[in-house]
């Protein structure tokens, strides 16, 4: 039997040989968050203790993360050295993004996705995300590369000081 993912995890892959593959990309996914199916099977991936748990597909060339976070989640500043593409099924993603000042970052922007909704971010985008609701955020992340194996960087929230991707930093609830 198919899996649920399994189409959009191939339109994906097929996407990376389009000669701009996030904007490829970036179709495909807002019609995966448009799609009932495909949202309620992402909301039942509600328990995860670290960040692979989300990964619906990994390799060198894709990464696709897929899950529900709860009410008042957050993910402190950080980035992905990858482009990305974000895709909201179910609530809201606050975005909030920075740039680098000196040894600190300081804030350059915010952009709410609202379902169904996807917004694409270039490798080099710095951001925190949370969800705002008291409802869980229903998402579905696409990566251009190995997000799991891509060097990367978390800053801490109060001081913006830099340091190694630590999802145990970066997350709050």
């Amino acid at each position: 039997m198919e899996n649920v993912f399994d189409s959009v995890i191939e339109k994906c892959k097929q996407a990376l040989t389009a000669p701009d593959p996030q904007s490829s990309v970036a179709a495909i996914v807002l019609d995966a968050v448009r799609d009932s199916v495909i949202g309620e099977a992402i909301s039942v991936r509600t328990e995860f203790a670290s960040l692979e748990d989300l990964a619906i597909h990994r390799s060198d060339s894709l990464t696709l993360l897929a899950g529900a976070l709860p009410p008042g989640f957050s993910a402190s500043p950080h980035n992905h050295n990858l482009w990305s593409v974000v895709g909201v099924c179910a609530g809201r993603e606050d975005n909030q993004f920075f740039e680098r000042d000196g040894d600190a970052l300081k804030r350059s922007g915010a952009v709410s996705v609202v379902a169904p909704g996807v917004l694409s971010n270039a490798p080099d985008v710095i951001h925190a995300i949370r969800n705002p609701l008291d409802t869980p955020l229903v998402v579905l992340h696409v990566y251009g590369g190995d997000l799991f194996a891509t060097p990367r960087s978390t800053w801490d929230p109060e001081t913006h000081r830099e340091d190694s991707f630590d999802w145990k930093k970066v997350r709050s609830r």
